[in-house]
């Protein structure tokens, strides 16, 4: 069986970058406090103006006056790690978060050919996301953390103990009591302790040194303390400085989108709804959920339902923190019908209908559909379907009569009274102009006088001197033509 380790050098440093950009500026993590902080981890920047790990916060500040000074940022490694994580779920199941920015995955029964293929794809998806990631395969997991340690940026071992040889002894790990020893002894690499006799070794350091003989050799095989994919596909994050701009805000919520999708891929899900969580300055929440018009895993399509929404949002105070959810859902792949038409991309064209709608306006855009009402031509719009079922006609009774072609919309109307019943009609749009010389009705008809929007009509049917057999509807707003009879 094979492992493969995957490391993040410099972690604190790349975990913080890839959620707080600082372009070309030199930043250092330090750590401790006060007089006692020390330069740990610098960018490409700060190594250029002089500076060098184990430098103190003030002779750095005084090097380089510019520097931006930094501590380990927790909720950032945590973030990173569950990238890290992300990734290695790609290559196997069983995956073991074995430190900060590193872990470590066994990859029994994969394939040579498409197990490179997928971690040259980790590596450049990892890379991508502001993580700079070293790869190493080896026969045993000490083996492949030696070879991550040498990567550049990959390292596959096939013969360990040659590999192993040349190895400095301090990739051991070896306490200063142990490195005494062995230096005093004249051992300087790890061919040189793998040439002791085992027994030797456990004689003097027990457990310890079977252990340190055994990672020399590349016969360590040790359990993995397996990492348990998430349930909750969460993230979050505080902003030190308010964000008044919807640059910061993307720039995050893109990094979490990335993290996210790329957990739901493993599992064979997909995210059917987001929820968003603006906590502002003034202590007040915004919070939003967005339902998609089709499940999906793709980042792309998830980061544009967020782009397009707060795009068009304004807060009454700047953002102080944000979170982002996504609601996993079971990926279930849908047959068409043979006579079914479905959308190329339901994302894409949901997203060109959200534009519509923010140059028309709300409720202005959609598929048209007749409302439960007894009110002549109500409709309203609702979202149009992601396929288009064949189409069936639904049964109809024989047409008994004449027809009424009616107007859309209906046509405004002048019409004179006598005694109550229309004595004489004109319509220049129809146009329809006459004495009635018969007519019929009223058939009066009313709705909803519960609501604001209650209607009422009465409709009359009239045959003109000229000729022509008509519509008239008499509502609240005047007389109207509706139609003509066939």
């Amino acid at each position: 069986m094979n492992y493969s380790v995957l490391e993040v050098p410099d972690f604190p440093l790349h975990a913080r970058l890839r959620l707080e950009p600082v372009g070309t500026r030199p930043l250092a993590v330090y750590t401790g406090g006060g007089k006692k902080a020390r330069l740990a981890h610098l960018n490409a920047a700060a190594t250029a103006a002089g500076l060098r790990p184990g430098m103190s916060g003030v002779q750095a500040l005084g090097l380089c006056p510019g520097l931006l000074l930094r501590p380990a940022h927790e909720t950032a490694e945590q973030e990173a790690n569950a990238l890290l994580l992300a990734a290695a779920w790609r290559l196997s199941p069983r995956v073991e978060a074995t430190g900060p920015g590193l872990c470590t995955a066994a990859l029994g029964g994969r394939d040579p050919t498409e197990l490179r293929r997928d971690t040259t794809e980790a590596r450049l998806a990892l890379d991508a996301q502001g993580l700079p990631v070293r790869i190493g395969v080896g026969p045993t997991p000490g083996v492949a953390r030696f070879a991550a340690w040498r990567a550049a940026p990959e390292c596959w071992v096939e013969d360990a103990p040659a590999f192993l040889a040349p190895l400095p002894l301090g990739l051991l790990e070896l306490a200063e009591t142990e490195a005494t020893l062995f230096e005093s002894l004249g051992l300087h690499t790890c061919g040189d302790l793998a040439r002791l006799p085992q027994a030797s070794l456990s004689q003097r350091l027990g457990e310890r040194g079977a252990r340190l003989w055994a990672l020399a050799n590349g016969r360590d095989r040790r359990p993995l303390q397996t990492a348990t994919p998430p349930t909750r596909h969460h993230a979050g994050y505080e902003l030190e400085h308010p964000a008044e701009t919807l640059e910061p805000l993307l720039f995050l919520l893109r990094r979490f989108v990335d993290r996210l999708a790329g957990e739901l891929a493993p599992a064979g899900l997909v995210a059917a709804g987001l929820t968003l969580v603006l906590r502002l300055e003034d202590d007040t929440r915004h919070e939003r959920e967005f339902r998609l018009p089709q499940p999906t895993a793709r980042a792309e399509a998830l980061f544009k339902v967020l782009e397009q929404y707060l795009g068009a949002l304004h807060l009454p105070s700047p953002v102080a923190g944000l979170e982002l959810e996504l609601l996993p859902a079971a990926a279930a792949p849908r047959q068409e019908g043979l006579f079914e038409s479905a959308l190329r991309d339901p994302h894409q064209f949901f997203d060109t209908l959200a534009r519509v709608a923010a140059v028309l306006g709300e409720g202005r855009v959609g598929t048209p559909a007749r409302l439960a009402s007894h009110r002549p031509d109500a409709f309203g719009l609702g979202p149009p379907p992601a396929a288009i079922p064949e189409h069936r006609p639904a049964p109809a009774p024989p047409a008994v009569g004449p027809l009424l072609r009616r107007f859309r919309p209906p046509r405004p109307a002048t019409v004179e009274l006598e005694d109550g019943v229309p004595a004489r009609v004109l319509c220049a749009a129809a146009p329809a102009a006459g004495a009635v010389r018969t007519a019929r009705g009223p058939w009066r008809r009313d709705g909803e006088w519960w609501d604001a929007a209650a209607w009422a009509r009465e409709e009359w049917d009239v045959e003109l001197a000229p000729g022509g057999l008509y519509r008239l509807v008499h509502t609240p707003a005047g007389w109207f033509l509706e139609g003509a009879y066939d």
